[in-house]
């Protein structure tokens, strides 16, 4: 199996080609063209550290199969990544051809992309200002695809280091549209904001229903199950949007939840048949009265499988 490096590609791809490719992602899920099997979690305690694996399946039948696997050392309770691969294996079902794909940019690209999608399949084009907490990988790129996505005046961020925001600003502020204001709090950085973004690896809260009370709109980038952003009374007092139930189910939240004997509280949304509506059904223009305020990602396969598709019809093709 060949192997690409993300140094011969990355370069190639901009902000709003992976915006195109996660919106193509969720619409053909949910159209049901894309199948995509929830993901599978496996964490191993080694040392000092966690050994956390991830592995992400999706096909489309007849055409493309992709399988995403991404593996890391790590202690959330500290915030210290030792080290972190992710690869995708990739084939062309047609051509019989398959390749191996580095995957760290494509997963951090595809995860900013999915976070502003999320928030204009719930507020249109209303959105203006967005506070975004956390400066890392994934932050940076909820930044650069807000501005791509939306006419954005002012992009807030905030994150505890101030070498992480000065980091931030220096990384992403050439390529924006919009103002960008370092926030030294979470408080000051969530003020005024029509939408939150949240990608902090945390074990602990650090977001409570209060503190969100004048934010018409909110966007979790889920971990797994070791990590937890909000306090439980927010996923009671919104109405979400899960991109794939099951792997909800099995984030911290939702987990807490679970153990709390509340999992029945959280507002997920629904049609009026009572089904749960997912990331498909908002790509495809499905949410109907169920008005959700939040949507709560964690990641698909689909979204890898569309990804490196792009790739390769750019490279190959």
């Amino acid at each position: 199996m060949d192997i690409w490096r993300e140094e011969t590609f990355a370069h190639r791809f901009s902000t709003a080609d992976f915006l195109t490719a996660c919106h193509q992602a969720f619409e053909r899920y949910g159209a049901g063209v894309i199948d995509n099997p929830p993901r599978t979690e496996s964490i191993q305690k080694r040392g000092a550290l966690d050994y956390f694996r991830l592995d992400m399946p999706a096909e489309w039948p007849g055409k493309f199969r992709a399988r995403k696997i991404i593996e890391e050392f790590s202690d959330v309770a500290s915030g210290r990544l030792a080290k972190r691969e992710a690869y995708i294996a990739f084939e062309d079902l047609q051509q019989g051809r398959s390749w191996r794909l580095e995957a760290g940019d494509i997963t951090d690209r595809r995860t900013g992309a999915a976070g502003a999608l999320g928030l204009q399949y719930l507020a249109g084009e209303s959105i203006k200002r967005v506070a975004i907490l956390g400066t890392g990988r994934i932050a940076r790129n909820l930044a650069l695809s807000c501005d791509a996505l939306f006419d954005l005046a002012e992009i807030a961020c905030t994150s505890r280091r101030e070498a992480n925001r000065a980091a931030f600003a220096k990384a992403v502020e050439p390529d924006l549209r919009a103002l960008l204001r370092l926030a030294t709090s979470l408080e000051t950085c969530i003020a005024g904001a029509d939408a939150v973004l949240t990608a902090v690896p945390t074990p602990q809260p650090i977001l409570t229903a209060a503190a969100l009370a004048e934010v018409p709109y909110l966007a979790v980038i889920a971990g797994d199950s070791r990590t937890r952003q909000l306090a439980p009374e927010v996923l009671y007092e919104r109405t979400v949007v899960v991109d794939v139930l099951a792997q909800a189910q099995k984030s911290g939240e939702f987990r807490f939840a679970a153990e709390q004997g509340q999992a029945a509280q959280i507002a997920l949304a629904r049609n009026v048949e009572g089904k749960v509506l997912d990331i498909g059904d908002a790509a495809c223009g499905r949410l109907g009265t169920s008005a959700p305020s939040a949507v709560y990602l964690t990641g698909m396969g689909a979204q890898d499988l569309c990804a490196a598709a792009m790739v390769y019809r750019r490279l190959i093709t």
